[in-house]
């Protein structure tokens, strides 16, 4: 097991140099999507027995069901990532926008920051994991000013600026967690996550209260909970469209992680406190982002609000906090993280052929590029809920756990704010695609662009439609760990 994870860091630290070091575009473009592979079959040589219940327990390294999910999202939409790469930077480059230097440096950030996310997932220790959140908000802060435009430059202060503070104040929780254990957990793995889940019970209550406070307000900076979520609309649309893909879809989930780890802790020494504050944030961000993305002009930051939508569904399951709540907060992250790619790529192909991103000056996509019109009007009703789409059934499942505890007004609000989320896509994504264009519009077909969304159209899909009871079990080992079932 141990082994899987180093080969891994090795072939990071291959792509990255040769990206660097590699004068010959072909070769590195070519290069970068094939280590980025790779590593996603050593994860999954890795996760496929922790998913079904081998947990790694070596040295520094600790992995169960739930760092187990959260890998594969990174390996996969990674690899999906680098592949749309190939096609969307390098029509940058022939446009004169990126040389081949950028290029270089655009792979080796991204096969970077791909591998810092998996790795965060692999180790035991909390503090780790803190480490590991912060890096990637360093490599992917290079990435957001890519372009180093005025807006891309100000994008990137101000996501690392914002994301820094967040993570200084989960660190201040961290310090409050480590001082509960004092005199309970050796200080050698005071931090420990498996540490902490078995002597959750004996943990100081005050202490963990005001620890949890900190720890979703920090992380949730990063993950783009309102009010702290102002750094996310400008990332996400200064971004290039492949790293857009990713801060969204993945990217937040690390935070998340972060969250939810102590959200199990929590749960156990103060039942209740940490799933309250968790549905505050989530009704908070689901009713901002609704009208925001009502009012939105900009594509790409409409797509932004919208996972800060998402975001807040998964945390209005992690707040009701049933098992058929966490169960339903589960597949919304596993939909939203292989659904909204879909968007942001579909996306970076208008961009590129339109020249912008106003939605008002986009107009007949669905004649002038089919396939990239197609693959918008799935993915926008995938987003929305839509069945049979794999977001439909994470929405399904979370409303029915919140009528099933009794909480009717969360069910309502939901609903109401979900509505507006439609109404909001449906004014904006489906006049881009009906009607002409007015000019003659430059479709830029080809395998590195188009197969990304095909594979990613697919498999929201099929996850909607059919769910294999495989994956069942996988989710209900991810469950049981979240709810404290396997440590009681």
């Amino acid at each position: 097991m141990t082994l899987s994870i180093l080969l891994m860091l090795l072939a990071m630290v291959v792509s990255a140099v040769a990206c660097i070091a590699l004068r010959n575009r072909r070769i590195v473009t070519t290069l970068q999507p094939i280590c980025c592979l790779i590593i996603l079959i050593l994860a999954l040589n890795l996760c496929i027995p922790v998913l079904n219940g081998e947990n790694v327990d070596e040295g520094v390294f600790y992995m169960d069901a739930m760092s187990a999910v959260f890998m594969l999202l990174v390996g996969f939409v990674g690899l999906m990532a680098s592949i749309y790469s190939r096609a969307y930077i390098g029509l940058e480059h022939e446009e004169g926008k990126v040389n081949g230097k950028e290029q270089g440096q655009y792979y080796c950030l991204l096969v970077v920051f791909i591998s810092v996310m998996m790795l965060t997932f692999s180790v035991r220790s909390m503090a780790i994991v803190w480490l590991g959140v912060g890096a990637t908000t360093l490599v992917s802060t290079f990435l957001v000013g890519f372009y180093s435009s005025e807006e891309s430059t100000e994008a990137a202060w101000k996501y690392i600026i914002l994301c820094s503070v967040g993570i200084t104040i989960a660190l201040a929780g961290f310090t409050l967690v480590y001082a509960s254990t004092v005199g309970v957990i050796d200080s050698e793995s005071s931090l420990d996550w498996p540490a902490l889940m078995a002597a959750a019970s004996e943990l100081d209550p005050t202490m963990m209260k005001m620890a949890m406070v900190l720890i979703i307000v920090g992380f949730g900076t990063k993950v783009g909970f309102v009010p702290m979520h102002t750094w996310l609309p400008d990332a996400h649309s200064q971004a290039p469209s492949p790293v857009s893909g990713l801060l969204s879809a993945v990217l937040l989930n690390c935070a998340m992680y972060g969250i939810l780890r102590f959200y199990s802790v929590s749960e156990i020494v103060n039942p209740g406190f940490a799933s309250t504050i968790m549905l505050v944030f989530g009704l908070l961000s689901l009713g901002a982002a609704a009208f925001f993305i009502v009012s939105a002009r900009d594509l790409k930051r409409m797509l932004a609000y919208s996972s800060i939508e998402n975001m807040g569904l998964i945390a209005i399951g992690f707040g009701i906090g049933t098992p058929l709540a966490i169960t339903g907060a589960i597949i919304q992250m596993v939909a939203h993280s292989i659904t909204k790619p879909i968007l942001f790529f579909s996306a970076g192909n208008i961009i590129q052929s339109y020249g912008t991103r106003n939605m008002d000056m986009i107009r007949g996509v669905g004649k002038s590029m089919p396939f990239t019109g197609f693959m918008m009007a799935a993915g926008t009703l995938a987003i929305i809920g839509v069945p049979p789409f794999a977001v439909f059934i994470g929405e399904l499942t979370l409303l029915s756990a919140s009528l099933e505890s009794g909480m009717l007004w969360v069910t309502v609000i939901s609903v109401a704010l979900l509505a507006i989320v439609f109404a909001g896509f449906v004014k904006h994504i489906f006049p881009m695609l009906s009607g002409d264009a007015g000019r003659e519009i430059e479709k830029h077909a080809c395998f590195s662009r188009h197969a990304p969304l095909a594979v990613l159209f697919v498999c929201t899909l099929l996850m909607g439609i059919f769910m294999p009871d495989t994956m069942r079990e996988w989710l209900e080992n991810v469950v049981s760990i979240l709810s404290g079932v396997v440590y009681l």
